[in-house]
């Protein structure tokens, strides 16, 4: 059963449709309000997909920028998607400061100055690891 979300809270729903042998989907995004009324609706037309867990990931990603083009700025986000919800228990988002996420800002500046993608597992560049330490001085040196 559907139900509205809090006055103040816009209630994001997204989906998508896959078709596997045409790598092609359809991503629809709705907005509604406290009363239930749509404030915006879309959809989006992918190429070149290669499976339903990238859909689903998708649809989502779309449903945050609709919401931001739209100028909303207190979310509901909601999919039907098992495929994310195999992976991840619960997600949850939070603003931080440029400050409190200085590492991950060195990182795309990294990324940027290589030009190239890249992927860490056993450790990190020196110019990100070296924030990492600052980071975690800083959590033990806390009172």
């Amino acid at each position: 059963l559907w139900r509205p979300p809090d006055f103040g809270i816009i209630k994001l729903n997204f989906d998508a449709s896959f078709i596997h042998e045409r790598k092609l989907a359809t991503i629809a995004v709705l907005a509604r309000n406290y009363k239930g009324e749509v404030v915006g609706a879309e959809t989006y037309l992918f190429e070149d997909v290669v499976d339903a867990f990238v859909v689903e990931a998708r649809a989502c990603e779309r449903a945050l920028i609709f919401a931001s083009k739209m100028c909303f700025q207190w979310l509901a986000v909601k999919g039907d998607s098992l495929s994310l919800d195999m992976f991840f228990d619960e997600v949850t988002y939070s603003f931080v400061s440029r400050e409190v996420n200085e590492v991950t800002h060195v990182l795309a500046l990294e990324g940027r100055r290589r030009g190239v993608c890249g992927s860490w597992v056993n450790g990190v560049l020196d110019s990100v690891h070296m924030v990492v330490m600052k980071d975690c001085l800083a959590w033990d040196q806390r009172v």
